[in-house]
C-alpha cells in the first residue's frame, strides 16, 4: 500500500527524519531518499534535531539539511504537521528525536519507520530488520521494492555508501552478510570514489577532535580479568576542545583494538544535563544490548548499545564497576 501510494501522480508532502545527533548511516540514508523522492516530485524535507558532526560536510545534498534551533522551531512544526508522511531513518522510537518529539505525536502524518534496531514502536508503515548492519540497506530495499533501482545515481550512491561503511566499521562487523557487499557492489557501479570517501571519513580530523582524543585515550582503563576497557569525556573536556558531541563518533573503538578486549565502553557527561551517556561496543558473544537495557536504560544491538544514567561521571563510573564482575563467566568465554 505504502509503494503504490508514494508511486501514485499525486505530489506528496514528505518529511525525512533521523535520529538526535544523526551518524552517517542516518544522514547517509535520509539524503539518499532526499534525492530519490525529489525525483519522484514530491515536496521533501530533511529535518534534523540536532546538529550532526563537521566530518559530514561534505556529503551530497547536506546543506538542504534542515536542524532544528529555536528560530525556526515554528517553521518545522508547520510542516511536520502539514505533511502527508513522516519517515523515521535509523531509530525505532520517537524518544530519539527529543526536540521534534511533541510535533511527531501531534501530527496526523502517516509515519513510516525504517530502521535496523531491535525492539521498534509500532508505526503506520513498517520496514524493520533487525538482522541487517545498516539502515541504507534498507533504503535501497525500499527503492528496490519500488521498482526504481535506475533512480539511483552517483549522489544516492554515495551517501548509501556512507551509510554502509560507518554502520558496518568500514566493513569489518561480524553483522555483514553477502547482501552487505552485493549492494556495496551495485552502489560503486555507479561512479562512486571509494578511496576519496574512505580518506574523508578516515583520515580529516581537526586539531582538537585529535587532542580531545588523545585525552580520552590517556584516561583510558584496562580491567585485564574482565577483557574490558572503558574511558570518559567530561563536559569540561569539551569545553576545552571546543568540541561537540558528534566530533566523539568511533571514539569507542579504540579500547576494542586491545588485544583480548571484547568489551569497550565510553562515558560522556552532558553539557547542559545533570546525565551521562554510555556507549557500549563488544566482539563475539557478550550482549550489550541485554547488558545497557538491563542496567542503564538503554539497548542498541548485540555488540554496539547505549545507555543512560542520571548520576554524575564518577557515580556512574562506580556503578559500572560493580556490576562488571557479575559478568565474568560471559566475558572470557566471549570470542
Amino acid at each position: 500500500m505504502l509503494f503504490s501510494n508514494i508511486n501514485g501522480i499525486k505530489k506528496k508532502k514528505i518529511v525525512l527524519l533521523p535520529h538526535d545527533h544523526p551518524d552517517g548511516d542516518a544522514l547517509g540514508s535520509s539524503l539518499a531518499l532526499l534525492f530519490y523522492f525529489r525525483k519522484l516530485k514530491h515536496d521533501v524535507d530533511l529535518i534534523s534535531s540536532t546538529e550532526y558532526s563537521k566530518s559530514f560536510q561534505w556529503l551530497p545534498g547536506i546543506k538542504n539539511v534542515i536542524v532544528f534551533s529555536k528560530q525556526n522551531k515554528y517553521l518545522i512544526k508547520k510542516k511536520i504537521e502539514n505533511s502527508d508522511y513522516l519517515f523515521l531513518i535509523d531509530f525505532n522510537n520517537i524518544s530519539r528525536i527529543k526536540n521534534l518529539k511533541n510535533f511527531l505525536i501531534d501530527s496526523n502524518a502517516k509515519k513510516v519507520l525504517i530502521d535496523h534496531h531491535p525492539y521498534p514502536s509500532c508505526f503506520d508503515f513498517m520496514l524493520s530488520d533487525t538482522k541487517v548492519p545498516a539502515t541504507s540497506i534498507l533504503v535501497f530495499r525500499f527503492i528496490s521494492n519500488m521498482n526504481h533501482l535506475n533512480k539511483i545515481d552517483k549522489e544516492i550512491a554515495t551517501c548509501l555508501y556512507i551509510g554502509l561503511m560507518t554502520d558496518t566499521g568500514f566493513f569489518r562487523f561480524p553483522s555483514i552478510t553477502s547482501e552487505t557487499h552485493f549492494i556495496a557492489g551495485k552502489l560503486i557501479e555507479k561512479g562512486i570514489n571509494v578511496s576519496h570517501i574512505y580518506n574523508i571519513l578516515q583520515e580529516k580530523y581537526s586539531e582538537n577532535r585529535l587532542k580531545l582524543l588523545s585525552k580520552t585515550l590517556n584516561k583510558l582503563k584496562v580491567l585485564e580479568k574482565y577483557r574490558t576497557t572503558y574511558t570518559s569525556i567530561s563536559a569540561s573536556d569539551m569545553k576545552i576542545f571546543s568540541c561537540k558531541k558528534e566530533d566523539t563518533e568511533g571514539f569507542i573503538y579504540y579500547g576494542l583494538g586491545i588485544e583480548n578486549i571484547v568489551f569497550s565502553v565510553l562515558f560522556f557527561e552532558e553539557k547542559t544535563k545533570k546525565s551521562i551517556k554510555i556507549s557500549f561496543r563488544s566482539r563475539g558473544n557478550f550482549n550489550v544490548s541485554i547488558f545497557a537495557k538491563k542496567h542503564f536504560q538503554g539497548g542498541g544491538h548485540k555488540n554496539a548499545a547505549g545507555g543512560i544514567l542520571e548520576n554524575s561521571l564518577s557515580e556512574s563510573i562506580k556503578y559500572f564497576l560493580s556490576i562488571i564482575p557479575n559478568y565474568y563467566s560471559d566475558l572470557i568465554t566471549s570470542i
